[in-house]
């Protein structure tokens, strides 16, 4: 089936994008139209107008500025994934990157329209919220910047007003001491994660000093779990603090049973998750030293059984 006909707009500037989104009747945002098109394809979808963004090669960026990573809104997953700022610097984006569907998928969706798209088993949203990130967004009023923590309001719902767009993520660069870790668990390649967890820390001599939980697919939205950050702050990093803070993750977590596993197994796969995050991210922190063992439970069902589930 073909797309049904719509006015295609392409573009030259930021603002002349802002402008057509203020004017024009509803219109509809393509940047890498991963999830546009086949909606498109099988009228899904029918806009009337859609607006092109890939004329804007100036958000074609990975670089870290003014103490910040910053990623275009047309950077690609590939882009995340081959970045040799992001190998060294920023274990989570690295991690995540090449977990996201297949390579032609990657090859062409954009890191901001995942987080526009606000999947909540869309990886970018959880990575962003680890990192305490910010969305900035441009519209008629100007540019303003949305804490990720605010960002996600409901399944493929956000703070984005109608006549604004993403420009760029953001998140705080990262120092020497510092690490980051994705895991997700999917049934094959290609699929959404089941369940996922995000976790970074930052060390102060040998004391995890400030510390970000984020999980996927396990609630309404991508999730920040400040709980479990609030457990690991100010505490030697050991298997132990890592698998109360895994405990308190998948208690905070709100998964639904479905053809893929019950309520209790997701909150299973959150607590081991999680703890293999902070041992990866804890390792990252601290990869001039010698290397640490953080052994993690593992998913199975004795392991579900014996935290009671």
């Amino acid at each position: 089936m073909k797309a049904a006909n719509f006015e295609h707009h392409e573009p030259e500037t930021i603002e002349e994008a802002v402008s057509l989104l203020e004017s024009l009747d509803e219109p509809t945002i393509l940047a890498g139209g991963q999830s546009l098109i086949p909606m498109l394809r099988f009228r899904l979808a029918r806009p009337d107008t859609v607006i092109d963004l890939n004329g804007l090669t100036e958000l074609e960026y990975i670089r870290e500025d003014d103490g910040h990573l910053k990623i275009g809104a047309l950077a690609r997953h590939v882009d995340v994934e081959e970045s040799a700022i992001i190998d060294r610097n920023y274990g989570s984006f690295a991690d995540a990157a090449p977990l996201i569907a297949d390579p032609q998928i990657r090859n062409q969706g954009t890191v901001a329209g995942s987080i526009a798209q606000s999947d909540p088993k869309g990886d970018w949203g959880t990575v962003l919220l680890a990192h305490d990130g910010e969305v900035v967004a441009q519209g008629p009023d100007g540019e303003r910047t949305i804490p990720a923590k605010d960002f996600f309001l409901l399944p493929y719902d956000n703070m984005l007003g109608e006549d604004e767009l993403i420009t760029e993520i953001r998140v705080p660069e990262s120092g020497s001491n510092e690490g980051s870790a994705y895991h997700k668990l999917k049934r094959k390649v290609g699929d959404y994660a089941m369940a996922g967890s995000a976790a970074r820390v930052r060390l102060d001599g040998g004391v995890i000093e400030d510390a970000d939980v984020a999980l996927t697919a396990v609630d309404i939205t991508n999730i920040a779990v400040d709980e479990a950050a609030e457990e690991l702050e100010g505490e030697r990093p050991s298997a132990d603090l890592f698998r109360e803070a895994g405990k308190i993750a998948a208690e905070q977590s709100n998964p639904e049973s479905d053809e893929h596993g019950s309520a209790a197994y997701k909150r299973n796969m959150v607590r081991v998750l999680t703890q293999r995050a902070l041992a990866d991210a804890t390792e990252r922190a601290t990869q001039d030293g010698p290397a640490a063992d953080f052994g993690t439970d593992q998913l199975t069902p004795e392991g579900m059984a014996a935290e009671g589930d």
